[in-house]
């Protein structure tokens, strides 16, 4: 036998070569909380920092000095609006302002939440993030003072409207890093007058930042950051290329670059349920629709004697099904999901858009206790996920029938989790890929709410309202699959353009994962055995081998054979072989 080199060993949830080719270092456009987590917290208060601190690089924060000249984080000239008192900042002491409830406006889970300081809010952001401070009002030499007396010098950015002032505090202070606020047209002149300031940054209004003008300052060695941006729109300007972005969920614009800066996650992490309609495609009449994955196996009713299963030539992938009306559906077994997340992900061909529907509502997935559904909503004019807690609280993102299409497959998914923010859920649809909606909380009491486990009880169907409801859905269902957990953007866009390249989510079930390592593989004439060492980084607690003569496979299973535990995640598999040649390994998470 010959052991080639680099090891033949192909791991993972399926087939991967061992690769120790480093990464090239891509461009990452940083995060910057506006005013904190604020979609999740209350702005401008502790509890919104410390929630922004594990989803962002930048925190931006308002300060202005209150009536004893201390710098308080308030961005109103008043404290109306987000406390339980009256009156402008500059009337009121410190002792004053403590005594206001800044939390109770947001949510009742944040009552008692008080006004930080402008110094008790830096020293509880540094340096897990870098503060990015708008100057409300105040003197150069107030901040400067304090950025002194907290050896922040350099380990904040300061950011203004008033150009002049960040001139005055650069001849004060030119440690400190500054940055210039703006809105509007943005020109050569503006450019100008910015790095003549000592700003090296500029923080624009989101329209007046366009491709022209992120190189035109970029090219100058000064940072773009643009604001305020939140849900898909996100994506536009991480396209753009700019430096930073502002948003009121950090979190997001982080998480819609993880596929260019991290490895693809584990799709088979918590997968529950897996229909890939493909049991039509021995006998066109089955009736028996199996889950690939669970156990939550089904049946297809067909009341008019039609196949209703398609083939190669109809299908996005293998097979397909063909839903519509009393003629064709897929009753579900009960199928709870038991945890506070949850995905949906589908392939569907529409036969007719929302507002052309005969019925209120086009079920795809539905239920009448709307656990977590997939359906048309015909008033609203939008392809809708819908989740609902045990708490009964519910949100119902949606993606606008001016964004589908008829008789064409698009994918779309919808995802939950109920830990988003200290006090909130969020619950997203996506289409093609890209994310539609994003809704936080119950959307009832949003921003508060939808923290709770999945609703139990789903007696769903897939083409009607439950096993025996109506709002019946005319169209083609594909590769259906729930996972107990919510998928990430990129994730979910690995499933659209796994999908756009043939690749069903069985295929890209079995696709390369770093997750598993291959590590090392020694060969024992002696005894007639390869030992094959592996590391697993991901979720599974059983294994399997498979091996094969090509590369091209076929990879057999190796039967009756199990890995031994050697601690720290790390695996042996020891393995009989005989004869002389090539061998191939493939190494299976289960």
């Amino acid at each position: 036998m010959q052991l080639t080199s680099p090891l033949p060993l192909v791991a993972g949830l399926g087939l991967m070569f061992l690769n120790l080719a480093p990464c090239p270092a891509l461009a990452v456009v940083k995060a910057a909380g506006h005013r904190g987590n604020s979609l999740f917290a209350p702005e401008n208060t502790l509890a919104s920092f410390q929630s922004a601190l594990s989803r962002a690089d930048y925190i931006e924060l308002d300060g202005q000095p209150c009536a004893d000249g201390t710098l308080v984080v308030m961005h109103d000239s008043t404290v109306d609006r987000t406390t339980d008192g009256t009156g402008s900042v500059a009337s009121m002491t410190v002792a004053q302002l403590k005594t206001l409830d800044a939390g109770s406006w947001f949510s009742a889970g944040f009552t008692g939440t008080r006004v930080p300081t402008l110094e008790e809010a830096l020293t509880n952001i540094i340096p897990a993030a870098i503060p990015l401070i708008e100057r409300k009002s105040g003197t150069p030499e107030d901040y400067v003072n304090l950025l002194r007396k907290i050896h922040g010098l350099t380990n904040v950015v300061l950011q203004s409207f008033d150009w002049n002032f960040l001139a005055s505090v650069h001849a004060l202070e030119p440690l400190i890093p500054l940055c210039a606020l703006g809105s509007g047209t943005f020109t050569s002149s503006s450019l100008i007058s910015i790095t003549n300031s000592g700003a090296r940054r500029v923080a624009w209004e989101k329209t007046g930042v366009t491709a022209s003008m992120v190189r035109m300052v970029q090219s100058q060695g000064v940072e773009v950051i643009v604001w305020t941006v939140d849900g898909p729109e996100i994506k536009n300007y991480i396209d753009l290329g700019v430096d930073a972005i502002i948003s009121n969920d950090p979190g997001m614009v982080r998480q819609l670059q993880q596929g260019v800066t991290n490895a693809t996650g584990n799709l088979g992490d918590r997968l529950m349920t897996y229909w890939k309609m493909d049991d039509g495609l021995t006998n066109p009449m089955a009736t028996a629709v199996l889950d690939s994955k669970g156990t939550n196996s089904t049946f297809l009713t067909r009341n008019d004697g039609i196949s209703h299963w398609l083939g190669s030539g109809g299908s996005m992938f293998d097979g397909a099904v063909q839903l519509g009306g009393l003629a064709a559906w897929i009753n579900m077994p009960r199928a709870d999901i038991g945890t506070n997340a949850v995905t949906i992900s589908a392939w569907i061909k529409l036969r007719e858009l929302p507002s052309q529907m005969a019925t209120s509502y086009g079920a795809i997935l539905d239920s009448t206790n709307d656990c977590y559904i997939l359906y048309l909503d015909k008033a609203s004019k939008e392809l809708r996920f819908k989740v609902t807690d045990t708490a009964a609280h519910a949100a119902r993102p949606g993606i606008p029938e001016a964004l589908l299409q008829t008789n064409q497959w698009i994918h779309v998914a919808g995802t939950y989790t109920g830990q988003a923010g200290p006090a909130s859920g969020q619950a997203c649809i996506y289409l093609n890929g890209q994310p539609q909606d994003v809704h936080i909380g119950n959307d009832n009491t949003s921003p508060a709410g939808l923290t709770g486990t999945v609703k139990p009880g789903q007696y769903a169907a897939m083409g009607r309202e439950g096993p025996s409801g109506a709002n019946y859905f005319y169209g083609q269902i594909d590769d259906m699959a729930f996972w107990r957990r919510a998928l990430t953007p990129p994730e979910i866009r690995a499933i659209h353009e796994g999908g756009r390249t043939g690749l069903s989510l069985g295929d890209q079930l079995r696709k390369p994962t770093a997750l598993i390592l291959p590590k090392s593989a020694s060969y024992s004439g002696t005894n007639g055995t390869v030992e094959l060492d592996f590391q697993s980084q991901g979720s599974w607690t059983t294994f399997r081998l498979l091996r094969a003569r090509s590369l091209q496979g076929p990879f057999l299973g190796v039967p009756a054979i199990s890995p031994v535990y050697l601690g720290r995640g790390l695996y042996r598999f020891t393995c009989p072989v005989d004869g002389e040649g090539l061998l191939f390994f493939r190494i299976e998470g289960q």
